[in-house]
């Protein structure tokens, strides 16, 4: 009798605890950059103290900057938003076609926090939560190219991006 208590209790005690763990795994961020990652390793920096964010595919750069207000999630679904539907470099065609890319960024822009931008195009929502989050200046667009080990940082304009951008919709 008091073995098979033992037993129950263990057993109670275990499946607790995997239901625990199961739960902290489901309630962890979810990371949109671990899909550019699988498709371009090695290609992701975070610099200044996690107030720079830089997608480098080729050696150049898109990269997005912050006054330091925007938590790093927020920052990495703008990075995402961006280099799904804004970014012009040719190196991400084959990747912004797959079903892998286009699945992320739905789930990005699904969030609670963005919708308000809801729209069935998703270059439109997209759209709308790049300004939204953008707005006074919070996060900022940069061009950087690495030459002879020099970093070379431009300033972009977002809001021109924005306007006249053309690639995936949804």
């Amino acid at each position: 009798m008091k073995m098979s208590r033992l037993f129950i209790t263990l057993t109670m005690i275990f499946a607790t605890s995997a239901y625990s763990v199961s739960q902290v795994a489901k309630d962890k961020r979810f990371d949109p950059l671990q899909q550019i990652q699988k498709a371009f390793p090695d290609t992701i920096e975070i610099r200044g103290h996690g107030k720079v964010l830089e997608f480098c595919p080729d050696g150049t750069c898109d990269g997005f900057v912050t006054s330091g207000n925007v938590p790093m999630p927020t920052l990495k679904d703008f990075a995402y938003l961006y280099v799904y539907f804004l970014s012009d470099n040719i190196t991400l065609d084959d990747w912004k076609g797959t079903a892998g890319a286009k699945e992320t960024a739905d789930r990005v822009l699904g969030q609670s926090q963005y919708l308000a931008c809801k729209n069935l195009d998703s270059r439109e929502a997209a759209r709308c939560v790049l300004r939204d989050l953008s707005r006074n200046g919070r996060i900022r667009l940069i061009f950087v190219r690495y030459d002879e080990g020099e970093r070379h940082a431009v300033r972009e304009n977002l809001q021109e991006k924005l306007a006249n951008s053309a690639g995936p919709s949804g």
